[in-house]
């Protein structure tokens, strides 16, 4: 689980520190804050453990970090991730994150290639899994992604993308991890009326004795299905850390709201989840079940201007898309009265 972290100079967000984070935190904000760029960065430093030190694995945390970074986020050159100082002075950025029992840090300068410039010593393995799920759906495109990738070996799709690709790849496994999870699959079934599944290296939708091809089927039944069969393959599991970018996107919001209640349960099976947004359903669906449960769920609000944390037990914060979607609310309730 990672409990806090701190984050300077990475491209527009000058300087962040979070602490005290929970099963449950969330990064709202309007375009261009930095929110997928947060998510990213604490995903590569958390992959990058995980990987370190495991099987015939023989690079050091120092370079596996250095190219997952250069692969996730596909800049020509590290150093262009790092914010420019106004006097044109060098720059540097500086990542620390306590994960498990562990604290690391990362760092380098405006001038860095492909190679950062320092890391903690000491670092051990991370044996749990985590994962990214972009707002761009994958099953579409996923022989796409692979060849890209694995094949020509170009930019396109970050390693978010492979990474998914390959973990949705695992069959289905049966054993404990379901009973852990049997209440979050059975709303994810009903949510989905079907299945998504794998055959013959061709997704599809199964529901009752209809297969649909996989082009075909809705983009939010493509998005939800991702999260069954991560469980399902028991990629996810207790201690997993999940990123999930805008899930809003291809989502109503009856099923946005339903999307939220499993991720509740995931987080009450210890599984971390952090969640980039820009909607107000997700925010106030948010809100709800702190209460409800009397939950910590941090809320990092960015804007250009200041960045506030607070915690959404507590309520709503002041935040630039929260007040524009309760000025709209309130226009319409005028007009009807």
């Amino acid at each position: 689980m990672i409990k806090d972290f701190s984050i300077k100079n990475l491209a527009n967000v000058k300087e962040l520190s979070v602490p005290n984070l929970s099963n449950i935190n969330v990064l709202i904000g309007e375009n261009d804050t930095g929110k997928t760029m947060i998510l990213k960065v604490l995903y590569t430093l958390s992959k990058s453990i995980e990987n370190f030190d495991k099987g015939d694995e023989n690079r050091s945390l120092k370079e596996i970090i250095s190219d997952k970074i250069y692969w996730t986020f596909q800049v020509d050159k590290i150093g262009d991730l790092v914010s420019k100082d106004r006097e044109d002075k060098s720059t540097h950025f500086e990542l620390q994150v306590s994960i498990d029992n562990q604290k690391l840090s990362v760092s380098f300068s405006d001038s860095s290639t492909k190679q950062v410039g320092s890391v903690t010593d000491g670092a051990v393995n991370r044996n749990k899994n985590s994962i990214f799920i972009p707002a761009k759906e994958v099953l579409s495109l996923f022989h796409v992604i692979k060849s890209t990738r694995e094949i020509d070996k170009t930019f396109g799709f970050d390693d978010t993308y492979l990474d998914l690709v390959k973990a949705l790849e695992k069959e289905p496994q049966q054993g404990n991890n379901f009973r852990n999870f049997a209440k979050s699959k059975n709303i994810l079934n009903e949510l989905l009326g079907g299945k998504i599944i794998y055959e013959n290296g061709i997704w599809f939708f199964r529901k009752n004795r209809m297969k649909i091809p996989i082009h075909s089927t809705a983009e939010g039944i493509k998005k939800i299905g991702i999260i069954d069969r991560l469980l399902s393959n028991k990629f996810i599991q207790p201690n997993s850390i999940i990123f999930i970018d805008e899930p809003e996107s291809f989502l109503h919001p009856k099923a946005i709201i339903e999307f939220l209640d499993i991720i509740t349960l995931l987080a009450k099976n210890h599984i971390q989840i952090f969640i980039a947004t820009h909607s107000y359903f997700v925010i106030n669906k948010l809100m709800l079940v702190a209460k409800k449960e009397k939950m910590d769920i941090p809320i990092i609000s960015l804007s250009k201007n200041k960045n506030e944390i607070s915690n959404l037990k507590d309520g709503l914060p002041e935040n630039p898309i929260v007040d524009t979607s309760i000025a709209l609310y309130e226009e319409e309730l005028d007009l009807e009265l």
